[in-house]
C-alpha cells in the first residue's frame, strides 16, 4: 500500500512538472515573438486542465491576439480557469459581470466571482465583496460581514481594507 502511495506521489509531481514545462513553453514562445505556437501550447495544456494555460487563452480571446477577439469564448476560458481555481481568473469574471463588461451586469453573480477569488486569496476581490456586503450590492446589506472581508483585504495588503475596518468599528460594527 505504502509503494502505491509513493507511485502516485510520483505520478502527481511529474504530472505537475509536465504542465509546467508547458505553461512555461508558451510563454517562452509568446517573447519570442512566436504567438501562434504560444496559442498551440496553451490550448493544449488548458485541454489538460491547466489553470494558467486556460488563464492565457481567455487573454488571447479578450486581446485578440492570433484570434478574432471573441469576448464570450474569453469568458468561457476564463470560467475554466476560474473553476480549476486561479483566482485572478474569477476577478476578472466578478469585474465582468459588475461592469457590464462583455456580458450584461449582473451583481449577484458578480458577489459569487469576487467571493471565489478572495477564497484565492486575492486581496482586491475581498475588498469588492466586503463592499458589496457594505452596501447590499447582489445582496442583502451586511456591515458585520463587510467588516470581516475588508479585514481580509486588509491582511492581504490593501490599506483601503484597514481604514474601513476602523470606520466600521468606530462605528459599532461587531
Amino acid at each position: 500500500m505504502k509503494t502505491i502511495k509513493n507511485i502516485l506521489f510520483i505520478l502527481t509531481l511529474l504530472s505537475i512538472s509536465v504542465y509546467g514545462v508547458s505553461v512555461e513553453e508558451g510563454i517562452s514562445a509568446s517573447n519570442s515573438g512566436d504567438k501562434e505556437k504560444a496559442f498551440e501550447i496553451f490550448e493544449k495544456a488548458c485541454q489538460e486542465d491547466n489553470q494558467l494555460a486556460c488563464k492565457y487563452m481567455a487573454e488571447a480571446y479578450n486581446q485578440g491576439i492570433t484570434v478574432k477577439i471573441d469576448v464570450e469564448k474569453a469568458l468561457e476560458y476564463y470560467t475554466k480557469s476560474c473553476d480549476l481555481g486561479l483566482g485572478k481568473s474569477c476577478l476578472f469574471i466578478a469585474n465582468s459581470y459588475n461592469k457590464g463588461t462583455g456580458i450584461e451586469k449582473n451583481f449577484p453573480k458578480a458577489l459569487e466571482f469576487y467571493g471565489k477569488a478572495c477564497d484565492s486569496s486575492v486581496a482586491e476581490a475581498c475588498q469588492h465583496y466586503a463592499f458589496c456586503y457594505e452596501i447590499g450590492r447582489g445582496v442583502k446589506r451586511d456591515r458585520s460581514v463587510a467588516k470581516q472581508y475588508y479585514k481580509k483585504s486588509c491582511e492581504l495588503g490593501i490599506d483601503d481594507g484597514c481604514f474601513y475596518v476602523k470606520q466600521l468599528t468606530e462605528m459599532g460594527v461587531k
